[in-house]
């Protein structure tokens, strides 16, 4: 027998139905939202309410909603991606107890000296700020995740290409979005985009699990803890046993270490470089506050007679420290906060009535950060409001709730003091080193305009600056 060949018009059809089900499925989508579906909070004690006294009523994220889905289809979940549960505690309780508990931070000190060094000298070259500034906010989160060994045999060209990956995925992703939207229609409707994304988290495989195996490799080989001055990332996800509800234990998966390792390399990036860009942008249009920042890093400088401000000398410096939470406040880098609420809660914690499926919560960062019943001139960039000690700066809003940068409750990110020790010690040590001028032509000017990406809200035009080499003083 012949082969049958599909006429034109069932080809046609086919075509129009895929089509037709997809506008389906869109207005599905749009008209949920405007029954309510999506509930925005601005008020500050709302979100107190909702997300530290009733936190266990907001442990999970609506499905579909975290970057990492589109390239994994929720099968390999990071930590912000994973539901509350044996997983997502785990993994979480590994990362804070690890590489970036408190105590571990001062083990850093070799890192953020190496990066520090290469990013001055790239400045100093003419590259971009912009440019610059992330790149140097990866490299110590790729020497907290590998080893400082790893990334020497890596080497610097290979670093950058890994770099470049991650940044290739994130601006990539506010197109692949669709495939999340309609996770079984949009492989047929959009192929190329699917291909485009089996490519990537086979890049993604490439890049981490021969570390991954070298780490296990090496773990083998040497079993004195006493060997490593510092426990990486990749180490401790080697030895992670996750304990399922039914008292197995397992280790992780490929797909799980990949996802993880993504995670922290690009979350980790991504919103520490967007708020150090944030600031030097602030300080450069402000050349006042700059050098008050500038006399109080000198005075403790030569008091300790250092030449590189490190953790013992940052938190000596209350203005510093300020203004890194002025620029959090006014540009936090996380623009919202995104979680699922159940129905029967909904009426005794936001006082609404939702339907019997739920609805996503918002909770709108930027704008608790600028409520003006809470901030005085809330658009003005001024650290001194930080200086009174009339406004709490709990970063974990365990007391109080005025700004949250980085989340509240149980599901707040885990990195607030690497994050905040690193945005301190670049920004002191980048005061040191140069002084920031607004650079020439309207092109050049800072502006401070937001652009709000698919998870991390950026500056519209990358920094721009005119850097002028200081001596120490």
């Amino acid at each position: 027998m012949g082969m049958l060949h599909p006429s034109p018009e069932f080809i046609t059809s086919v075509c129009f139905l895929l089509v037709a089900t997809a506008v389906f499925l869109r207005r599905r989508v749009v008209h949920g939202h405007r029954r309510g579906l999506s509930i925005h909070v601005t008020d500050r004690a709302v979100a107190h309410r909702a997300l530290l006294e009733h936190s266990t009523a907001f442990l999970n994220r609506p499905i579909g909603v975290v970057p990492s889905s589109i390239l994994t289809g929720e099968r390999y979940p990071n930590i912000h991606a994973a539901p509350y549960g044996p997983y997502w505690r785990a993994a979480r309780r590994n990362v804070v107890a690890g590489v970036l508990h408190p105590s571990s931070l001062g083990l850093l000190g070799d890192i953020r000296a190496r990066a520090l060094s290469r990013l001055v000298g790239d400045l100093n070259s003419g590259v971009l700020p912009a440019e610059c500034l992330h790149f140097a906010v990866y490299s110590v989160l790729a020497e907290m995740c590998f080893g400082e060994d790893v990334v020497s045999e890596l080497g610097e060209t290979r670093l950058r290409a890994m770099h470049k990956l991650q940044r290739d995925v994130l601006r990539a992703l506010p197109s692949l979005a669709v495939l999340v939207r309609y996770p079984r229609m949009g492989k047929l409707l959009y192929p190329s985009r699917w291909r485009q994304v089996l490519a990537f988290r086979r890049q993604q495989d490439e890049a981490f699990l021969p570390i991954v195996a070298q780490v296990k490799r090496r773990s083998h080989k040497n079993k004195d803890p006493s060997s490593f001055k510092f426990k990486t990332y990749v180490e401790s996800l080697v030895d992670l046993r996750i304990r399922e509800d039914d008292g197995a234990c397992r280790a992780a998966t490929d797909g799980e270490l990949v996802s993880l390792i993504s995670e922290f390399l690009g979350a980790g990036t991504e919103a520490t470089a967007a708020a150090l860009q944030w600031t030097m942008a602030n300080l450069t249009k402000r050349p006042d506050l700059q050098q008050k920042l500038r006399a109080e890093m000198v005075a403790v400088a030569t008091a300790c007679g250092c030449d590189v401000i490190d953790e013992v000398e940052l938190s000596r410096m209350p203005y510093l420290r300020a203004t890194v939470l002025e620029s959090l406040r006014c540009h936090p880098p996380i623009p919202f906060v995104m979680r699922h609420m159940e129905s029967e809660v909904a009426a005794k914690v936001l006082g609404v009535t939702v339907p019997d499926r739920g609805a996503t919560v918002n909770f709108l960062v930027g704008k608790i950060g600028r409520d003006a019943a809470t901030w005085s001139d809330p658009t003005e960039f001024r650290p001194e409001r930080f200086m009174s000690g009339t406004i709490d700066a709990d970063l974990t809003c365990t007391r109080d709730l005025t700004m949250m940068p980085f989340g509240a409750g149980r599901r707040a990110c885990p990195a607030i003091a690497p994050a905040m020790l690193h945005l301190q010690y670049f920004v002191a040590n980048l005061v040191r080193e140069f002084e920031w001028w607004e650079a020439d032509g309207d092109d050049n000017a800072v502006d401070l305009t937001e652009f709000r990406g698919l998870f991390v809200t950026i500056m519209k035009r990358p920094l721009h600056a005119r850097l002028v080499p200081r001596h120490p003083e």
